[in-house]
């Protein structure tokens, strides 16, 4: 919720969440979360791994880190139908010993129909300051999403989903999802993320020799999760053709 829509921490009792993703090119994404009736709050660190180091000549020197930092906090309130919420956001860069900062908001609403089992959602995430090395400086990656959420009913109990994002540093993205919780204590996930042309090709290699096998399932994401209440344990991998694939895990507690 503080990631997407901070909307969505307007919630009955407590959650804690850990969560670690081994990405692509030994990258790494860890997060800490907690949400608690309207308020939340989480850290973010990532991880761009161990890069070779080069100086002007093109020689070679210590091998050096991207890594970035971002904690948030936000509150969300309901009234009537609707939910509104906000999160604050510091943010840190660090390239080898390069150092920026920036700050920036994010903010999401959330509406569910009485009669309908359907919630319809808005958000815009990074609206803030530039981030600035040296003399420098690029704008936050600024996103504006929009999606709707169906639940079914108890012969198929599913939630289907469809969301389309609109960044400003590329054209728009449109995801579909599914979720199935018709075994006890076990949900299965699927979903579908779209992408430009120009960087399909390039994560599935096409025009120096392609790719075969899972590689092909670039765009698709797969996983699953078991409620152990009140512990939940998540899984998902996201298949990124030449480059491998990303696992995601997570580990949350409610109360």
């Amino acid at each position: 919720a503080i990631h997407y829509n901070p909307a969505g921490l307007r919630k009955e009792g407590s959650e804690l969440l850990v969560s670690h993703s081994w990405h692509i090119q030994d990258t790494g994404l860890t997060q800490l979360a907690y949400a608690g009736r309207n308020a939340g709050a989480s850290l973010t660190y990532f991880s761009a791994g161990s890069m070779e180091g080069r100086d002007e000549f093109g020689n070679q020197v210590a091998d050096f880190t991207a890594e970035d930092f971002a904690l948030s906090g936000g509150y969300a309130v309901k009234t009537g139908r609707l939910t509104a919420g906000g999160t604050l956001k510091a943010v840190r860069q660090r390239i080898k010993a390069s150092l920026a900062s920036a700050f920036c908001a994010d903010a999401g609403l959330l509406y569910g129909f009485e009669t309908l089992p359907v919630t319809l959602g808005a958000a815009v995430s990074n609206l803030g300051t530039r981030v600035k090395f040296k003399d420098e400086g690029f704008p936050l990656p600024l996103v504006y999403r929009a999606g709707l959420a169906v639940r079914t009913g108890r012969g198929f109990p599913a939630v289907l989903a469809a969301e389309a994002d609109f960044p400003n540093d590329s054209s728009a993205v449109f995801r579909l999802g599914v979720e199935y919780t018709g075994v006890k204590s076990l949900a299965l996930r699927a979903g579908y993320r779209t992408s430009p042309e120009s960087q399909r090709r390039a994560i599935l290699g096409k025009g120096f020799g392609g790719t075969s096998g899972m590689s092909q399932l670039y765009g698709f994401f797969m996983g699953f999760g078991f409620n152990l209440k009140p512990v939940q344990i998540d899984y998902a991998m996201l298949p990124y053709g030449e480059l491998g694939s990303s696992h995601r895990f997570s580990l949350s507690m409610k109360f």
